[in-house]
């Protein structure tokens, strides 16, 4: 409390705080708030009470002066600190440790409000700027030397006076500099004495003397003198003001001349007064400067003379090179030469430029006037440069860009790409906007639109010059162009994106279908597969019935049944396919028999329907590599699918098929035309859909034209539908023409002989078609053994030798793969004499492991065709292998 009663009388704050720990402010004298503004209360607490009052500017200093008094102890800085009412005072706040190197941190602080001092100092430093310049604009020479005679200060008018730079003069004694050198020693002596207050005849207070300048010319001068004591010590003030020119006659014209300098040099431009005889008798300080010279200099000058002397300065004179000197010297005589001619630009090396412009007097003389123009030259320049940017960048812009009159329409300006886009050729002359669009609805809109929020992406349909329509996306803004309203407009051609964005909703849609159309194959190949053990028993049990049957009326039951089978077994088989994504059997297929086979079939059909059919057949077709049953099935659905149409439609009903070949995209064309009502727009894209149908229920299942779809694809080709030109449907296929394999199945070569009686084991899980195969192979002559799993495959093999085993692959317990393991482990001389039989190949599994292990295989249904022509490969085979290891 005696601390605090003591400082609160005292200017200075006390405070008292600690860097460790917390790092807060435990103490502030009670005079704070009279000192700094702020109540103790309001300062104690964290140290970044104080910091985030310190001006931003300061912060730097600041933190670095308490980071000072953490390493040294001690530390006195000053910064602005803000008060309550939101101004700025200047502190000078001194920090110590009360320990130094105390852990503790704990310090003491006095800060006191120099703001008054630092205004004092602004001041001062204030009132010399002013002296400074007041003494450099003086029109005498104005010196000042120290208590040794040695020149501390040369004001400008003393420069251009005696010839000498203030920093040349600086340190020189002052009769060195201005008295001749015959009375120099003398004028020295006087000098000292008056530093010293001794009274001399030669040199006091006023006096009139000759001085010397640096070249060496003399001239009289009036010399003023006054004793200065500042800080101590004693400087003599000098001023010298030159009186040459002091005939009475010429004083009044020198005061004229002073007036009207005064007022010239106070111009912002260069000026100057030449007589009749073309010499200059006025210019001020702005007219000599490009000369390098003071205007005095210039006094008594010819025009001519200083057009040489300023030539070597000068770029060029009215867009004229100055490198011909005698062109340049008659160019600025006859545009200076004659006012009337108007002003001229000039422009010098340095990059400034000037306009003189000159005007006569009643004396006959001239009126020269230069005002420095060189930001105007520079911001023309940087607008030019700016227009040519702007214009470069807009030029180069493939968006095509306008711009527009909003009163009419007038186009005043388009780029290259909007004259491209719109057919307009440069020299076209005027053109109007409201041509552009198609419909004056859609303009009508678009003015609407503009005005209220401006234009983004407006849609409208456009018409080239020529009259072409196309799609176009429009964006425009209002600007203010000369003083008139106008509109800046960008339009984007929209042909290639909606073209691009109509192909990718096809696409998606072709997508889409694949989709489904796959989905439909793997339900297809999943009972297709179920079907396969029946119908192998059932057309493998026909065929031996008919080749072992003496009655012929059974035989010939037996061959209706077998056909029957064979009818289904190909279903089966185009299914399989379609879920492969590829024909099962490929071979040359001539699509005009293919065509003449589907109308067999539906020849009747359509003549009780009272359709006409018409074929229109290229004779000269190539072959296409392709399955003739499945291509059949999609001709045959196409001409019932245009029956079902025509039923609903009036006589004449007509169907015409058309085969072509197209050398040039070596396809071949096929195209089924009816005259029925044709398929409406909107479901057109959808009728390859797998389950789409337009009929009622339980006349359509929506997957006829789905086979089909997936029967063209595979094939390479492809099929789509359109109106016919009487309004019916039109479906086109395209299918390639491409080289064939001449790879040819291979048989059995005429005369050659079965292979002998062999054991063979049968494995498989169906007890039916293991029987049919071993009836089948007995016939043959062989000896069969049946094994309904792996495993029990496995068993007799290691009782009994086979020469063949042909084992199903989807089986329970042991399925063929893992059978065909462990006879490669156990029994590696049978592995050649190992063939399968399967219904799935649709397993990505099971077609690795054909793959891999190199063995031949027959897809179910089988017939006994195809298991005797198996088993006779691999038993010519075996013999052979048999007869290469013996020789």
């Amino acid at each position: 409390m005696l601390l605090d009663f003591a400082v609160s009388q005292s200017p200075a704050v006390l405070y008292i705080g600690a860097f460790t720990g917390s790092d807060t402010v435990r103490f502030v004298s009670s005079n704070a708030e009279a000192v700094i503004g702020w109540r103790p209360a309001d300062m104690v607490g964290p140290a970044t009470i104080w910091r985030d009052r310190v001006h931003p500017d300061d912060l730097r200093s600041y933190d670095e002066a308490v980071e000072r008094v953490r390493r040294s102890g001690s530390n006195t800085q000053e910064y602005r600190l803000e008060t309550p009412d939101g101004s700025y005072r200047w502190m000078r706040d001194q920090q110590r440790l009360t320990t130094p190197g105390d852990p503790r941190g704990e310090y003491v602080g006095c800060i006191v409000d120099v703001t008054a001092e630092k205004r004092s100092e602004l001041e001062l430093n204030r009132a010399n700027a002013i002296n400074r310049a007041i003494v450099d604009a003086a029109m005498d020479a104005v010196i000042v030397t120290d208590r040794d005679g040695l020149v501390i200060d040369f004001n400008a008018a003393a420069e251009s006076m005696l010839g000498y730079s203030a920093q040349e003069a600086e340190g020189v004694l002052l009769c060195d500099l201005t008295m001749p050198e015959d009375v120099r020693e003398e004028s020295k002596r006087s000098f000292e004495k008056y530093r010293n207050g001794v009274a001399d005849r030669t040199i006091n207070d006023r006096f009139e003397t000759v001085m010397c300048r640096r070249d060496g010319s003399r001239f009289p001068s009036e010399v003023r003198m006054r004793r200065v004591e500042a800080g101590g010590e004693s400087f003599i003030v000098t001023e010298i003001r030159d009186l040459s020119e002091r005939a009475e006659a010429e004083a009044a014209h020198r005061r004229v001349m002073r007036l009207l300098h005064d007022a010239v040099e106070s111009l912002p431009v260069g000026f100057s007064i030449s007589d009749s005889d073309e010499k200059v008798v006025l210019c001020n300080r702005a007219f000599a400067e490009p000369y390098g010279a003071t205007p005095d200099e210039l006094i008594g000058k010819s025009r001519d003379e200083l057009v040489e002397r300023l030539h070597p300065r000068i770029r060029s004179f009215n867009g004229i090179d100055v490198g011909d000197k005698a062109a340049y010297m008659a160019a600025v005589a006859t545009r200076l030469g004659h006012p009337s001619a108007g002003p001229s630009e000039v422009e010098l090396d340095d990059g400034e430029w000037r306009l003189v412009s000159a005007f006569p007097t009643s004396d006959g003389g001239t009126v020269s006037i230069r005002t420095d123009i060189t930001r105007l030259k520079l911001a023309e320049r940087a607008l030019r440069d700016s227009e040519m940017t702007i214009r470069m960048a807009v030029e180069a812009c493939p968006v095509p860009l306008g711009l527009v009159r909003a009163r009419d329409g007038l186009i005043i300006y388009e780029s290259p790409a909007a004259q491209q886009l719109f057919g307009r050729l440069p020299d076209d002359g005027p053109a109007y906007t409201t041509g552009y669009f198609v419909h004056e609805t859609d303009r009508q809109r678009f003015l609407k639109t503009l005005i209220e929020d401006g234009v983004d992406g407006m849609e409208v349909l456009m018409q080239r010059a020529d009259g072409e329509e196309f799609w176009a996306s429009i964006s425009a803004r209002l600007v203010d162009f000369l003083g008139r309203k106008s509109i800046v407009t960008s339009v984007y051609d929209l042909t290639e994106r909606r073209a691009v964005e109509a192909e990718m909703t096809r696409q998606r849609e072709a997508l889409h279908q694949s989709e489904k159309l796959a989905a439909l194959g793997e339900l297809l190949a999943s009972v297709a597969h179920e079907l396969n053990n029946p119908l192998s028993v059932v057309v493998g049990q026909a065929l031996l019935l008919k080749e072992t049957a003496t009655d012929k009326s059974i035989a010939l039951r037996a061959e209706k049944i077998g056909s029957a089978a064979d009818r289904c077994s190909r279903i089966v088989r185009t299914f399989l396919a379609m879920a492969r994504q590829q024909p099962m059997e490929r071979r040359p297929v001539d699509l005009n028999r293919v065509v003449e086979l589907a109308m067999e079939v539906t020849a009747y059909s359509l003549r009780a329907a009272d359709i006409d059919i018409r074929l229109s057949l290229d004779s000269d077709m190539p072959p296409v590599w392709g399955d003739a049953d499945q291509l059949n099935q999609v001709l045959t659905n196409l001409i019932l699918n245009a029956q079902k149409a025509l039923e609903e439609s009036k006589s004449p009903r007509r169907v015409k098929i058309i085969t072509s070949y197209r050398d040039r995209n070596r396809e071949i064309v096929i195209k089924i035309k009816d005259n029925g009502p044709g398929i409406p727009d909107e479901i057109r894209s959808r009728i390859f859909e797998p389950f789409f149908t337009t009929r009622q229920v339980g006349s359509g299942t929506g997957i006829g034209l789905a086979f089909c779809h997936r029967i063209i694809t595979t094939h390479g080709g492809t099929i789509e539908v359109d109106s016919g030109i009487d309004g019916g449907a039109n479906f086109i296929i395209r299918l390639p023409v491409t080289r064939m394999s001449s790879a040819a199945a291979e048989t059995l070569p005429q005369g050659t002989e079965a292979a002998s009686e062999a054991r063979i084991l049968v494995v498989d899980d169906e007890v039916a078609v293991a029987e049919m195969m071993a009836d089948i192979l007995e016939d043959e002559g062989h000896r069969v053994e049946i094994a309904h799993s792996g495993s029990q495959a496995l068993d007799v093999i290691a009782l009994r030798p086979f020469d063949l085993v042909l084992s199903d692959l989807r089986m329970p317990d042991l399925d063929g793969p893992a059978m065909f393991d462990a006879i490669r482990e156990s029994r590696p001389d049978l592995v050649s004499r190992i063939a399968f039989i399967t219904g799935d190949t649709m397993s990505a599994r099971i077609r690795t492991f054909l793959q891999n292990s190199e063995r031949p295989y027959i897809e179910k249904p089988i017939t006994p065709q195809d298991v005797r022509d198996l088993v006779n490969q691999m038993l010519r085979e075996t013999k052979i292998a048999s007869e290469e290891l013996e020789q």
